[in-house]
């Protein structure tokens, strides 16, 4: 199953289409959300960990965008190390994922608790550096829906909204959209071949508009996501064209 899991995210990758994984709390709505967005029909139950096997649906984002979505499992507070293997397939997905959508019960007396609560499950998992939205899910259930909004600050790139009713789901999605396809970057690099690494990820994650094999490297020009650019600052193209490969190494490669 896990070769299996291997091969259907790469061939998502191929496809280009960025994924997006549902994180939060257990029973915050993820399943409700994603029904809501995919109009799909999965497993919906008002009980720990309903969802142990990740469920992908494909959603049409503002712009004409696609992003696959995908349901993954409900945290705890202090999740016992023993079950981090059980949650192998969703844990998988999340670290896999180019942004992580974090659905918080804002009806629920200890919100910003159980937001805590996920913030460091997504770092003991090494998925910290992922970037985030918050849906705060569940206004609905609010006396007074508007306090909610004020609650907004204790919240990074947030969103008010009820997977039940539908209300804000299309301010959620254009914020999906703007880290998704508008937070991206343009670059242009010249990678040495040892690189090979660096390349892949262009061409994986990236939008590649030129490629170009040359002595020592390749030249690649496109559009990558914003979190990339620390990992391809060191091989930015200089103004005179040369950058990342000199000539002693271009000379080495040569020989070799």
């Amino acid at each position: 199953m896990e070769a299996h899991r291997l091969r259907y995210r790469s061939q998502r990758k191929r496809s280009r289409i960025p994924i997006v994984a549902l994180v939060g709390y257990t029973n915050a709505g993820k399943s409700t959300l994603l029904n809501r967005l995919a109009k799909a029909d999965v497993y919906v139950a008002d009980q720990l960990f309903a969802t142990l096997d990740p469920t992908t649906r494909r959603v049409q984002l503002p712009g004409d965008n696609l992003a696959l979505f995908t349901d993954t499992v409900g945290f705890i507070q202090k999740l016992p190390t023993t079950l981090v293997a059980a949650f192998h397939a969703t844990l998988e997905e999340i670290a896999e994922a180019d942004l992580l959508l974090h659905v918080v019960d804002i009806s629920h007396p200890n919100a910003l608790g159980q937001f805590k609560a996920v913030q460091e499950t997504l770092e003991e998992i090494g998925a910290s550096h992922i970037p985030m939205v918050t849906a705060l899910n569940k206004m609905d259930l609010l006396k007074n829906p508007e306090n909610a909004r004020k609650t907004l600050q204790d919240f990074p790139k947030s969103v008010v909204m009820s997977a039940l009713t539908g209300s804000g789901i299309e301010d959620l999605l254009a914020l999906v959209q703007e880290e998704l396809f508008e937070a991206f970057v343009q670059v242009n690099v010249r990678l040495p071949y040892k690189e090979g690494a660096l390349i892949s990820l262009f061409h994986e994650l990236g939008q590649v508009e030129r490629v170009e094999h040359e002595r020592g490297g390749v030249q690649m020009q496109g559009r990558i996501p914003g979190r990339l650019l620390a990992q391809f600052s060191p091989w930015q193209a200089k103004p005179n064209g040369r950058n990342g490969v000199n000539e002693a190494e271009e000379a080495g490669l040569e020989e070799a």
